[in-house]
């Protein structure tokens, strides 16, 4: 009891305000005010006064969503003295952007290979609900098989050449110091994913490639002379 009577004899309160750390120095509300030491918190009031029960050596927290937390220590000086906290605004950092003009010569590319086989990307096999003959037809035809298979391909090159724009002979020079015959043989070994290279930034794009690097010259993969000159795939 006289241990309890003595801890209250010493708890005192302390008063202040909290503001903006703006120019403007608005009172902010509601601010949560917590004595972490004895875990006791109460909120401002719209003008950003508070009241709390607080000793020497108390560590107070200032908390209010979008701003940044601010901590104070109690001193034995604080006291009657009021006390003004100001929070800062947070600073919020978009994720990297890249504005590009116009088209990239991929995309013109693109777009003029679309025109060119615009008729036999649009061609679909007959369904078998609306025509169970031209459906049969369809399976065993050459005809629509050699169409099922450029589709295919088509979709191939196009995803090739995409990559391409991405990850360059030139970049994995700038970045690994490989030249001739040696960036072949590294892209070749670590060819990049298509759905890596439509999404990753420019910034992952070059991490990909140093690490990939890294593991890379622990092992170099280099072909023999006629395996080298049969796959000609690694020329971008």
């Amino acid at each position: 009891m006289f241990l309890l009577i003595g801890a209250n004899i010493h708890a005192q309160v302390v008063e202040g305000t909290v503001t903006d750390a703006s120019l403007e120095h608005h009172p902010l509300y509601p601010v949560t005010v917590v004595n972490v030491t004895t875990q006791k918190s109460v909120y401002t009031k719209e003008d950003g006064s508070f009241s709390i029960s607080a000793r020497p050596g108390d560590k107070l927290i200032f908390t209010l969503v979008g701003y940044s937390t601010a901590e104070q220590y109690v001193s034995a000086d604080i006291f009657p003295k009021k006390i003004n906290i100001q929070l800062i605004t947070y600073s919020y950092q978009l994720d990297e952007f890249v504005l590009r003009p116009k088209y990239t010569p991929y995309q013109l590319d693109s777009l003029h290979r679309r025109a060119v086989y615009a008729r036999a990307m649009a061609w679909k096999r007959t369904s078998s609900v609306m025509s169970p003959v031209s459906f049969i037809a369809d399976r065993i035809s050459g005809k629509s098989k050699q169409r099922m298979s450029f589709q295919r391909n088509y979709r191939t090159w196009e995803n090739d050449k995409f990559v391409d724009t991405r990850y360059t002979p030139e970049l994995v020079t700038q970045l690994t110091g490989l030249s001739g015959d040696s960036i072949g043989y590294f892209m070749n070994a670590y060819p990049m994913p298509y759905d890596y290279a439509r999404t990753a930034s420019d910034l992952e794009i070059k991490m990909w490639i140093r690490f990939n690097y890294k593991e890379w010259i622990k092992n170099p993969v280099i072909p023999s002379t006629d395996s080298a000159t049969a796959n000609t795939h690694y020329i971008h």
